[in-house]
């Protein structure tokens, strides 16, 4: 059944006609709630202003536009080290998804963080290789029984004959 045909019983074109209109007034109302927010801030801005003399005005300016070149600032520095970063993270080997954990506040810290996630990462790797490489328990050395002779074989009883069984079928090799 298609979308269509399924509007076409006119049940389910209310639900869908009411679903979509609550989530139209839902946006409409996240929106208008964002548009008085900054219709506010300015004009909390504009009566600032009002009350600056020409010279706090020119202060007021200059300090937001130093503000706003210092943020566009890091955002391009972030993006220029995130993009060294993933260079790097693909020249040692790592997964360029580690980026993501990396300090960007400066090139020095991001280096440092790159060696301190690299470090860990390749630890992480050798440890989880060696745990697979040891498999389960050791096997037992050959050498491990102890050797008997025929005379105390005979004078051993079936219980501890079964229990040495091993050690004991070796012996009785040993002797032919």
């Amino acid at each position: 059944m298609s979308f269509d045909d399924f509007l076409k019983d006119p049940k389910n074109q209310a639900e869908f006609d009411r679903r979509v209109g609550k989530a139209l007034e839902t946006n409409r109302s996240k929106m208008q709630a964002e548009l008085n927010t900054k219709v506010q801030e300015a004009v909390t801005e504009a009566e600032k202003m009002a009350k600056m003399n020409a010279e706090q005005k020119a202060q007021y300016e200059r300090e937001k536009k130093e503000k706003e070149i210092a943020d566009r600032e890091a955002a391009l520095t972030k993006r220029e080290l995130t993009a060294t970063a993933k260079e790097q993270l693909a020249e040692k080997g790592l997964p360029v998804s580690l980026a993501a954990v990396l300090n960007y506040s400066s090139a020095e810290e991001c280096s440092a963080s790159i060696e301190a996630v690299g470090k860990a990462f390749q630890e992480a790797v050798e440890k989880a290789v060696n745990d697979r490489l040891s498999g389960g328990k050791p096997p037992k050395k050959a050498g491990d029984h102890a050797a008997y002779t025929m005379e105390q074989i005979r004078a051993m009883s079936p219980a501890e004959i079964n229990k040495n069984w091993e050690a004991v079928q070796a012996a009785m090799q040993a002797e032919k």
